[in-house]
């Protein structure tokens, strides 16, 4: 398929070509990075997710949010989140894993993704998830992360897209690999994401990836 008519085509059925997710995508390119066909980051846990992605029918370049059966990956679940791509500037977690809501301390269900991003990278961060969607491609990112209790550590974490059900957003699911703390600061009431992006690979899985 041509990655132009793609990215078209899923920008209209996910939010119905508004003009502010049209102007989004020309003004704020997506993060350069390294061009990959399989995941190059995170556990053995990142494979077997983008595998089970990868086996599900794909019509019009990504799986039905319907098709996706979380038990597939069982073992993976507590470190998942899924997210609704409302718009450019709210991106809603519908799911939260428990091994998350430990790790942080936080219960981002229902919390706008964004607001617990550095603001520096908001927009960045909104974008490259949009590319996931609206290309579709899958992300993988190396990045920091400052829990509640001030302990601060890298994550890698994989992107990959859904298509949500009819008059929906498109989704995004995503899984969360925590390396050992590397420091640690003074506890905060809500955690803070990407305050340094260390590395970003694009996935190609048939619609090219961002030059």
């Amino acid at each position: 398929m041509n990655r132009g008519r793609a990215e078209t085509s899923m920008a209209e059925e996910a939010w119905g070509n508004a003009p502010e997710l049209q102007r989004f995508l020309r003004d704020v390119a997506p993060s350069a990075g390294e061009r990959a066909t399989v995941p190059l980051l995170g556990s053995r846990a990142q494979t077997e997710i983008f595998r089970y992605w990868c086996s599900l029918p794909r019509p019009g370049g990504i799986p039905d949010a319907s098709d996706f059966d979380p038990l597939a990956v069982i073992g993976c679940l507590p470190d998942i989140v899924v997210f609704s791509m409302r718009s450019p500037t709210d991106i809603h977690h519908r799911l939260v894993g428990t091994g998350l809501v430990g790790r942080l301390g936080y219960d981002a269900t229902g919390k706008n993704l964004l607001d617990l991003v550095a603001e520096d990278y908001r927009a960045q961060c909104s974008r490259n998830m949009h590319e996931v969607v609206c290309r579709p491609c899958v992300w993988q990112a190396r990045y920091s992360s400052h829990y509640t209790s001030g302990r601060i550590s890298y994550v890698q974490s994989i992107y990959l897209p859904l298509r949500g059900p009819a008059g929906q957003p498109a989704r995004i699911v995503s899984l969360h690999s925590p390396e050992d703390p590397r420091s640690y600061h003074a506890p905060t009431d809500k955690p803070l994401f990407g305050s340094e992006v260390e590395r970003i690979v694009w996935i190609d899985v048939g619609y090219g990836v961002p030059d």
